[in-house]
């Protein structure tokens, strides 16, 4: 059965670190929606030209992980910050299909890291955030024939099996492979949160804001998990099992 794991090495070094996971399988990504055109519009208006408080500290949390991980925040721009960055330049947020836009306005809406991935495109295979050995492979988005090896010790989200990697630098750049399109049927989106920069019982409410979008727009059938240093480990045979047909929706907090 495949498994979707945190290493215990990550929360070692951030053990204020959680990781909301939606699995939505059974969904519908194909065609346009304007109710959710509007939804990333008003979205990025939110996002006004001079940061509140509360974005600085969630955006500074970021900044101080990817120190911590030796990383330049300046030079790998943790995703959060890139997208509200490119928004303030004047650079509008433009729909690419109904999973990313959920997962654009998710971004903005909580000022957190916002990701997802083809679950059919794993084979089957594991799931895992952890510390990259040097030896996997990465194929940046959009560039499939483009390899690259992350650096030891990086953080990675990537499949044990073949090594491939999702996402580079915890949240930096995503790979082509396990893109999402129209076609996508089975997806794991995943929103990191620092505590501190967020409340315990925020965590609820970003996943049941994902899981509202979902079942407007996309339909299927939708779990929702917490992975933290005491639950870094969930099993994930409904949505790797490929249900093509709609489901009814399916919520479970843990």
């Amino acid at each position: 059965m495949p498994t979707y794991t945190i290493e215990q090495s990550v929360f070692e070094k951030f053990p204020r670190f959680r990781r909301c996971v939606v699995v939505a399988s059974g969904i519908d990504n194909h065609g346009s929606e304007p109710a959710i055109a509007r939804l990333l519009t008003e979205s990025a208006a939110g996002v006004g030209a001079v940061p509140t408080s509360v974005e600085r500290e969630r955006i500074a949390a970021w900044n101080e992980a990817y120190l911590q991980l030796g990383v330049d925040p300046e030079r790998y721009t943790p995703s959060v910050r890139f997208l509200y960055q490119q928004i303030r330049k004047g650079k509008p947020v433009r729909s690419i299909n109904k999973i990313v836009d959920v997962m654009n306005i998710t971004s903005m809406q909580w000022c957190a890291p916002c990701g997802g991935d083809d679950l059919h495109a794993l084979d089957g295979g594991d799931l895992c955030l952890g510390f990259a050995r040097g030896d996997e492979s990465f194929s940046p988005l959009f560039k499939p024939g483009a390899k690259e090896n992350p650096t030891a010790g990086e953080m990675i989200y990537y499949t044990p099996q073949t090594r491939r990697v999702m996402c580079r630098r915890w949240t930096w750049r995503n790979a082509d492979f396990s893109k999402l399109t129209p076609e996508t049927s089975a997806v794991a989106i995943n929103i990191d949160i620092v505590l501190g920069a967020f409340e315990e019982s925020d965590l609820a409410a970003v996943l049941q804001s994902v899981v509202l979008l979902l079942r407007r727009f996309c339909h299927g059938k939708i779990e929702t998990h917490v992975l933290s240093p005491a639950n870094p480990r969930i099993e994930l045979e409904p949505a790797v099992a490929g249900v093509k047909t709609r489901e009814p929706l399916a919520v479970g907090v843990y």
